[in-house]
């Protein structure tokens, strides 16, 4: 009965281990296809805001 209960855990341990290696590859995958994504989004909102910062710091003195 021993046996059947160890061999049981062993099985679900390798079942589990798979799901863990799939999910961390599959995270590890789509970081590495987003990253270019994310810095491309971030430097173009870096850029805009940089952009408007500067228009009103130069149009304050024609406001008032």
């Amino acid at each position: 009965m021993e046996e059947f209960f160890l061999h049981l855990w062993d099985e679900w341990d390798d079942l589990t281990g798979i799901c863990r290696h799939l999910a961390t590859g599959i995270a590890a995958e789509t970081l590495a296809a987003s990253a270019p994504l994310i810095a491309a989004v971030s430097g173009t909102l870096l850029a805009g805001i940089s952009a408007l910062l500067l228009a009103r710091a130069s149009l304050s003195p024609l406001l008032g």
